[in-house]
């Protein structure tokens, strides 16, 4: 899958000293579609952010730190797809608006075998 290289072109800018991060994260919109075994989690999202070997998205339901998920990514620039296993490496619930019915929650996810870019 290749990422077009304009969504990469940004000011430079300096880590914070507290930045665990081993590779620069960059505002991209993909669809995916995501399962997880171990809960028979599944659904569609966008993801928020990419980096070369992870993901950040929203999903409806706890996935647990630590699980396997399968994803199908979206390649923006064929009608093809990236299928590939990601470890979950945090999970975090959303505040709630008062008016949601269901709480939110996000996933960071690292690649396992396979790069975006």
């Amino acid at each position: 899958m290749r990422i077009p290289s304009r969504l990469f072109k940004t000011k430079r800018e300096e880590r914070f000293v507290d930045d665990r991060r081993s590779a620069k994260r960059y505002d991209a919109l993909l669809k995916l579609k995501y399962f997880d075994p171990e809960s028979d989690s599944r659904g569609e999202s966008i993801t928020k952010n990419i980096s070369r070997n992870g993901l950040r998205f929203p999903v409806d339901k706890k996935i647990q730190k630590g699980h396997t998920v399968e994803l199908e990514i979206e390649d923006p620039n064929s009608n093809g797809s990236l299928s590939s296993k990601a470890k979950v490496m945090w999970f975090e619930e959303l505040t709630a608006r008062d008016d949601a019915e269901d709480p939110a929650y996000e996933i960071g996810v690292k690649l396992l075998k396979k790069r975006l870019f």
